[in-house]
């Protein structure tokens, strides 16, 4: 697991599966306070269904990004993607929408 900073938060990138063609991985996203209840977070009265997080980086289409869904409902995990180009070129992408959703739903 890998683990790195953006815009002032903890961010664990765990790879799930890897093959010659692509890379499955899991994202986490450090939420203050925040609980992670099989695909939902709650925070105080916010709640964001992690589906819709994983909707809002399908509808970006991102180039190199095959499959964005929720991800096991057992996680803390925000996401899971299947990455088809290297992870840095694409992971920017995929956290600004990520930290747009949860700015918009009021979790940071």
């Amino acid at each position: 697991m890998s683990e790195f900073e953006y815009k002032g938060r903890k961010i664990s990138c765990q790879t799930f599966e890897k093959t010659k063609s692509y890379e499955t991985l899991v994202l986490f996203v450090e939420l203050e306070n925040a609980q992670h209840s099989g695909y939902l977070i709650k925070k105080d009265d916010k709640v964001v269904a992690k589906g819709e997080i994983a909707k809002a980086v399908r509808d970006a289409n991102i180039d190199g990004i095959e499959m964005a869904v929720a991800p096991p409902a057992d996680s803390n995990a925000i996401i899971m993607l299947r990455v088809t180009k290297d992870q840095k070129e694409v992971l920017d992408k995929v956290l600004d929408i990520i930290f747009k959703v949860l700015e918009e739903r009021g979790f940071i």
